[in-house]
């Protein structure tokens, strides 16, 4: 019987370990233009200050930009202020967590010498962080690219290379190639 359990349950333990922190979502409809793009120009602070909170510290502000701006111009696209094919934006969103685990023995009452027996629950609480880069289509002013990475938070901000590691894993699959 625990062979069957564990021949069943692995099967989902590998597909657990693939899930991945990043997400992306595209407009299907504007795959073409996307293609195109050549030229782009990041937000400033205050410009995306209008349009939602800023929440990072202008210190990690700084470090992402400089981590999307590598990024981009490895992917071959070049940075200008006039007229550029897209806009880049990014933001951070929080929200706090609740994961419960619940470990030990079912509550039930055992042989009349042996008590009650209850379960034990572990109730963990923690922020979790989600760092989004939005493209946005200069002709059109439109979003056509989205994408996310999910973590959960420490108490540090993070340094050089794990802000380029993020923006790495967010913008692998931009532009979407279909």
């Amino acid at each position: 019987m625990k062979i069957r359990l564990l021949a069943l349950l692995s099967p989902m333990l590998l597909l657990l370990g693939c899930v991945s922190p990043t997400s992306y979502d595209f407009d299907h409809a504007a795959l073409g233009e996307m293609t195109a793009y050549r030229t782009f120009a990041l937000d400033s602070r205050d410009a995306r200050g209008e349009h939602q909170d800023v929440v990072l510290s202008p210190i990690v502000d700084r470090r992402l930009e400089r981590a999307i701006e590598r990024e981009l111009l490895e992917k071959g696209f070049e940075k200008t202020s006039a007229a550029p094919d897209f806009r880049v934006s990014f933001n951070t969103v929080t929200r706090t967590r609740t994961r419960v685990s619940e470990f030990g023995q079912p509550a039930f009452r055992g042989h009349p010498f042996y008590g009650y027996r209850s379960r034990q629950f572990d109730i963990d609480e923690y922020e979790e962080g989600t760092f989004l880069i939005n493209i946005v289509d200069t002709a059109s002013g439109q979003l056509v690219w989205r994408g996310a990475y999910m973590q959960r938070l420490g108490w540090s901000a993070p340094d050089e290379a794990e802000a380029q590691k993020i923006v790495h894993a967010i913008l692998k699959d931009f532009p979407p190639s279909g």
